[in-house]
């Protein structure tokens, strides 16, 4: 490791390499602050309100997590599409492209919004509550700024992304938490989408984010048709984690599933590190092949992106590791019950690493099936997993059903991703 480290570090000295590395420093520090500053206001708004009302919050929280869905994959496309059409030169599409993503995010989240306040009149089970009303909203903001960031993303705008979430930083905490006060778990819902609003209100002058709204049906068709597999791979990999919420609450209760909530910040936390860095290798993928179909240039970016992560990831593992359970004694007596599971969900993204870098080759070289596939074996490892082991164990075996299910779709990624490599070789 500290071979490749040097070799890393050499590299630097490179020009190409060098404002790499300064903007990976920038998003990569921005990115820790913002969410160091959101699992802070997460664990004073949980000391706030009681495990029960918490867990609900986590139940609630799924429209937001599943709200990925409502845009078809369009903004998926677009951060593979405008990336491709840069590398081909062609600006005034990928201007375009990003205008019909945001329509088709402002047509479907609407749609959507209408028919979760339909079901809520139809299903007696589901109350049109406060909380309800406001998730609503929260998931038209979340939408929203995903959509603003995605653009900064896909055209590797990196820098002004960075700024995005020093802002976020600053704001979220403040309302989220002044809401929690002032409201309970009605006003840190009601805090988190004026803090979204801020963020959006604050990209409207980016060169790269258009807020003028298309809608080309050709256009559309084709981000979908490109983005629509890709974030399946995303809605399954969401369902992969937030498995344990349904078991929990399921089998344990929701006061249970407030004590197990730390342990899905702890994930949360870590598992943002690789994300972070995968957001910013999967644009560089696609470009490098549009423009240069080189496959060992590929193979070369998952390794480098793999180590960037590692070094990411194990100090914040052992940081977590070391500080959650004085922490939460001290602070959160009342979710100790949770320490055990915090410890094992904080490994997953040890084994989850592994195979860093071959899911963006895999959507790249178009074998998101292949994808799918492996993400549906690891949901279904991680259902019978944790369901066997829920009962011995309580929140410690569906905390262990979540890291065996990612060892599974670590291995796969590395398969799957090698064999894309191999037949592009020879196509």
């Amino acid at each position: 490791m500290l071979q490749r480290l040097n070799s890393l570090v050499a590299k630097a000295r490179n020009s190409n390499e060098k404002p790499f590395l300064l903007e990976f420093l920038r998003f990569g520090s921005s990115t820790g602050f913002l969410q160091l500053t959101r699992v802070a206001s997460g664990l004073v708004v949980a000391a706030l309100v009681d495990p029960a009302v918490w867990g609900t919050w986590y139940i609630l929280n799924l429209i937001i997590a599943y709200g990925g869905l409502t845009q078809l994959g369009a903004l998926n496309g677009m951060n593979r599409e405008v990336p491709v059409a840069s590398g081909k030169g062609d600006h005034a599409l990928a201007r375009q492209l990003r205008s019909n993503a945001l329509g088709v995010v402002l047509l479907t989240t609407g749609v959507a919004a209408l028919l979760i306040l339909g079901s809520s009149f139809a299903i007696p089970n589901l109350e049109l509550s406060d909380e309800l009303l406001l998730t609503i909203l929260l998931l038209l903001a979340t939408q929203l700024f995903a959509y603003a960031s995605n653009s900064l993303r896909s055209t590797t705008n990196f820098t002004q992304l960075s700024r995005l979430q020093l802002v976020q930083a600053v704001v979220y905490p403040a309302l989220s938490i002044g809401g929690a006060v002032a409201l309970g778990l009605p006003g840190f819902i009601l805090g988190q989408i004026l803090a979204l609003g801020v963020c959006i209100v604050a990209t409207r002058r980016s060169a790269t984010v258009t807020w003028r709204p298309e809608l080309n049906l050709k256009i559309i068709k084709g981000l979908i048709g490109v983005g629509f597999p890709i974030m399946l791979v995303g809605l399954i990999y969401t369902l992969l984690s937030t498995v344990d919420r349904w078991i929990v609450a399921g089998n344990l209760g929701s006061e249970s599933l407030g004590h197990y909530s730390l342990a899905i910040m702890a994930l949360n936390a870590v598992a943002l590190l690789p994300q972070v860095i995968s957001q910013q290798f999967y644009p560089r993928l696609a470009f490098s092949w549009s423009a240069k179909r080189d496959v060992s240039e590929l193979r070369n970016m998952a390794t480098r992106q793999r180590l960037y992560t590692y070094i990411a990831v194990i100090p914040t593992v052992a940081l977590i590791a070391l500080l959650a359970p004085p922490i939460v004694n001290a602070f959160l007596p009342q979710y100790a019950p949770g320490i055990p599971a915090i410890l094992v969900t904080a490994l997953v993204p040890l084994v989850s690493t592994l195979g860093q870098g071959y899911g963006g080759i895999l959507h790249v070289l178009n074998r998101q099936y292949w994808y799918i596939g492996a993400m549906l074996v690891a949901v279904l490892v991680n259902v019978v997993a944790s369901l066997a082991l829920v009962g011995p164990f309580g929140l410690v075996g569906v905390a262990m059903g979540t890291f065996i299910a990612f060892i599974v779709l670590a291995v796969a990624r590395v398969a799957l991703g090698s064999l894309a490599l191999k037949r592009a070789v020879n196509s």
